[in-house]
């Protein structure tokens, strides 16, 4: 199989907005260590609660047959189908793509995110050759438990880190922006500030 790279830098307009005449779809948010039942099924797991959304600026609907989404080396780990309407959000779980590797006969790894810091790439099948379209790489303090990693506002080129279940106080990049995750819905919000203070003012407000 060939990989070859596509620029998306095009794909941005002045501003850093998503320019919708040029965008297929990208990579939107990003969860590498869920604390949490992310995926609905009732349990928790380390490896199918993982997720990756994607997002389609529009301004159509895409047809993601030929989409994968790989790990930093490009290696896919699950493909894709059906359509992404415009403004769209399309959410792939762990357990999502556990279930595709076996149905295929693949190793069944899920969607495989480092908790160290990696890469999410976002490859396409075009006449034969596997096309880098998107990739994020995300940082050790973007994977703790139940933070992700995500474009805000959807289709931007700028990316944040919505930690309001695991606040983050450090001064790497990205910044927390105190917001939840959002998976499969929009990430858009106002960072929410962090304030600090002290035990004594804590306990004049519940006295």
């Amino acid at each position: 199989m060939r990989f070859l790279l596509l620029t998306v830098l095009g794909c941005f307009a002045v501003g850093g907005a998503a320019d919708p005449g040029t965008c297929g779809p990208m990579l939107n948010e990003v969860m590498a260590d869920p604390a949490t039942d992310w995926d609905g099924n009732g349990s928790y797991s380390s490896r199918d609660d993982e997720w990756v959304e994607l997002y389609n600026p529009g301004p159509g609907s895409l047809d993601l047959e030929g989409t994968l989404i790989g790990d930093g080396d490009s290696t896919p780990l699950i493909a894709l189908s059906g359509a992404l309407p415009a403004e769209g959000h399309r959410l792939v779980t762990g357990a999502e793509a556990a279930a595709f590797q076996q149905a295929t006969g693949w190793s069944v790894y899920g969607l495989r995110l480092g908790n160290d810091g990696d890469t999410v790439t976002l490859l396409q099948v075009v006449d034969g050759d596997t096309l880098l379209v998107d990739s994020y790489t995300y940082a050790n303090h973007e994977a703790e438990d139940d933070r992700s990693s995500g474009r805000n506002p959807d289709g931007s080129a700028t990316w944040e880190l919505f930690d309001a279940l695991n606040p983050y106080v450090g001064g790497l990049l990205p910044p927390g922006n105190g917001l939840p995750p959002t998976p499969g819905s929009a990430n858009g919000g106002e960072t929410v500030p962090v304030i600090e203070t002290t035990w004594g003012c804590l306990r004049i407000l519940y006295h």
